[in-house]
């Protein structure tokens, strides 16, 4: 997962990508960390999703912009619109059959 830390840089990958997994973790979270490692490998097993994550401290912009107010947080959007939301303890499985239905749309 490409770690991305500035609010430009974030809206031009959902732009330039249908499918995105984002990842946002808070800073010292120990679940966040445990999470991240677990999201990203369900990521690379999905060669076209584009998946990236930041720390919520990194772009104050994140909280508003996105409605992510504690981590560890998961949006995965489909053409710029959030098709899934996770939150805490994200449930892998649940997000992996959501990354196949979207994936299959494409």
């Amino acid at each position: 997962m490409k770690h991305l830390t500035d609010i430009q840089d974030i809206e031009q990958t959902l732009t330039d990508h249908r499918l995105c997994l984002f990842y946002i973790k808070a800073p010292d979270c120990g679940v966040c960390n445990v999470m991240l490692d677990k999201v990203g490998r369900l990521a690379e097993s999905h060669p076209s999703l584009c998946s990236f994550y930041t720390d919520i401290t990194e772009e104050p912009l994140i909280a508003g912009k996105f409605l992510v107010y504690s981590g560890p947080t998961v949006l995965l959007m489909l053409e710029r619109k959030e098709v899934y939301r996770g939150s805490g303890f994200i449930n892998l499985e649940e997000l992996e059959h959501r990354i196949n239905l979207c994936i299959e749309s494409l």
